[in-house]
């Protein structure tokens, strides 16, 4: 304890407890927005290189079905085991100009899920990907 100027004595043993608890809720949602962030920014990365790859395969296999695509983007996007199914991803695969348009989405559900819901209702996030890639072979990929 401590004597103040005018004599009245003050405690402030526990001055330090409230400033973290006060401070820790904030510090741990940053944390947690900073994860969600980068892990968003992976799965970008890897829902583009479906795409690319998806758009790629379809360019080069003029028999190429909408399911072959599909099973392409989703195994170059290493979401789940190869030759697996992806749950959440969705491909769209066109096939005009003499180009082979390949859009992918996939839906990313954050950590922070509960916050996110509350706050800003915006989960799960939708990531998008589109490649365009000319034809180069004869055929027509995704017809089926």
């Amino acid at each position: 304890m401590k004597k103040g100027s005018a004599g009245i004595l003050v405690d402030d043993a526990g001055q330090s407890l409230v400033e973290v608890a006060l401070a820790l809720p904030l510090l741990l949602v940053l944390l947690l927005g900073i994860a969600d962030g980068a892990r968003a920014y992976r799965v970008a990365a890897m829902v583009a290189n479906g795409a690319r790859e998806g758009a790629n395969f379809a360019a080069r296999t003029g028999t190429a079905s909408v399911a072959q695509v599909t099973q392409r983007a989703c195994d170059s996007t290493a979401l789940v085991e190869f030759g697996n199914p992806c749950p959440g991803l969705t491909v769209t695969c066109t096939s005009q100009n003499g180009d082979a348009i390949v859009e992918v989405s996939y839906d990313f559900a954050l950590i922070t899920t509960s916050l996110a819901d509350a706050a800003f209702k915006v989960n799960p996030i939708t990531i998008r990907a589109a490649a365009k890639f000319p034809l180069m072979t004869v055929g027509t990929p995704c017809a089926n």
